[in-house]
């Protein structure tokens, strides 16, 4: 349950801040939902580009939530594990060994485990 206890923990984070600056948090949803929509790039290629963003600052959270954007926009398996290795070419071996918390993630979010 790593990657559903970080998606928790992003939601009850947001949460927290919707009560105490709602006019931020709106704002900040609105920005978040307006890059985040197909436009020139489609949905699917911006989340791959989170993921590897996510592998490269080496950010759970960030990877949990945009890993299930992507799987959830239609990324696939192999498109993830590519991901990964344009990763490691932009960041060296942290960002691959990143990738096994990737594989984690999405072995949990599709069921697999």
């Amino acid at each position: 349950m790593e990657a559903q206890g970080r998606l928790k923990e992003v939601q009850d984070l947001f949460e927290s801040i919707l009560k105490q600056k709602g006019d931020v948090a709106k704002n900040y949803s609105q920005l978040v939902e307006s890059i985040l929509k197909d436009g020139t790039i489609p949905q699917k290629y911006k989340e791959l580009m989170f993921v590897a963003l996510s592998l490269t600052k080496k950010c759970e959270w960030c990877l949990s939530y945009h890993l299930k954007l992507a799987i959830e926009s239609g990324a696939t398996y192999e498109e993830l594990i590519e991901v990964a290795f344009v990763s490691f070419l932009m960041d060296g071996s942290p960002a691959l060994m990143e990738a096994v918390k990737m594989n984690d993630f999405y072995n949990e979010l599709k069921g697999v485990r």
